[in-house]
């Protein structure tokens, strides 16, 4: 039985995916006045990432939330979700993926969805004060969800020391566990085609003119779709033999899904307009995972109302309790 019930006129998955990531001006104004300090990580390899770190005194927590595919720390989503958690007492770190957030700066190298050691490194980084004040959650969303899902895969394989100090619990919300299809998918859908294309565009024309002795993207207007664009820059500028070898790299199999052994939830819908919810059907029974595959809730939404409630604060609340 359904337990996310939207207020009919958001129950479109458009509208809920749209309601997700609208940067209304409340959004705006929080997501850059709340009390926080930045904090930069580098990983062993020398990559620097840059997270937004929020304490409060006492808490019953630490929330640490990765943001998708060209969001970032200031995505909706993700400011909702740290208010939240702020106001229920827990302190929240946001973290940016390599060249997002206006981070194109802080490294040559161009992001791509396979590079998940700094990733990992700077959650250790930014947790290990934190690990001994109490429990550590990582949630992740879209493409930060499939990243936190490997975390907590490498969490698991890890020795003790070089695991994320306090990690208690981990969720990943609309996550793509196969990006090839995930791609196929998105270029089927002309405005999120038009969305992701030109927002990437955008990031590459950016990374161009900070490096321009390493990159000059002037044929950008040659691609039309996610996946040509994604062939181009697999076959440019990395060291994947294939757009099929880059790809296996970050999909998520019956295999890994058998590595996680920490208490991870993930949630999606069947009418999530970017991931093919039967995949999630298919994930095997453990013990340490639980899937939550609502009909509703389009790509991240999960909206309940109009004040944008999200459906999976309960969902955290409920694990976090």
């Amino acid at each position: 039985m359904s337990l996310f019930k939207p207020l009919p006129i958001l129950s479109g998955a458009m509208v809920q995916s749209f309601m997700a990531s609208f940067k209304s001006k409340s959004d705006k104004r929080y997501g850059h006045s709340v009390v926080g300090e930045w904090k930069s990580v580098k990983a062993k390899d020398g990559t620097t990432l840059l997270a937004r770190v929020h304490e409060v005194p006492q808490p019953k927590g630490l929330v640490v939330l990765v943001h998708g595919w060209e969001g970032s720390i200031h995505s909706s989503y993700i400011v909702r979700t740290t208010r939240f958690f702020l106001k229920k007492g827990f302190s929240v770190y946001r973290l940016n993926l390599r060249d997002h957030g206006d981070t194109h700066h802080l490294n040559e190298g161009i992001f791509n969805g396979s590079l998940l050691p700094e990733t990992y490194e700077a959650v250790r980084e930014l947790v290990k004060t934190f690990g001994s004040k109490g429990p550590v959650y990582l949630a992740g969303f879209s493409l930060g969800g499939n990243f936190v899902l490997r975390m907590a895969a490498r969490h698991s394989l890890s020795k003790v020391a070089d695991q994320i100090p306090g990690l208690k619990h981990c969720f990943a919300f609309s996550p793509a566990l196969d990006p090839k299809r995930a791609t196929i998918k998105m270029d089927e859908h002309p405005f999120l085609r038009k969305y992701f294309l030109n927002s990437w565009k955008t990031s590459l024309v950016k990374k161009a003119h900070l490096f321009p002795h390493l990159y000059s993207f002037h044929d950008l207007d040659d691609y039309q779709s996610v996946m040509h664009l994604t062939e181009k820059m697999v076959r440019e500028f990395s060291n994947f033999a294939s757009v099929d070898e880059y790809f296996d790299s970050y999909t998520l199999n019956d295999l890994f899904f058998k590595s996680v052994r920490i208490p991870t939830t993930i949630l999606t819908s069947m009418d999530d307009p970017v991931i093919p919810w039967k995949e999630f059907a298919e994930i095997p029974p453990s013990s340490y995972l639980e899937v939550v595959i609502e009909s509703k809730g389009g790509h991240c939404g999960f909206i309940e109302d109009l004040n944008r409630s999200s459906y999976y604060w309960k969902l955290m609340e409920k694990k976090m309790g």
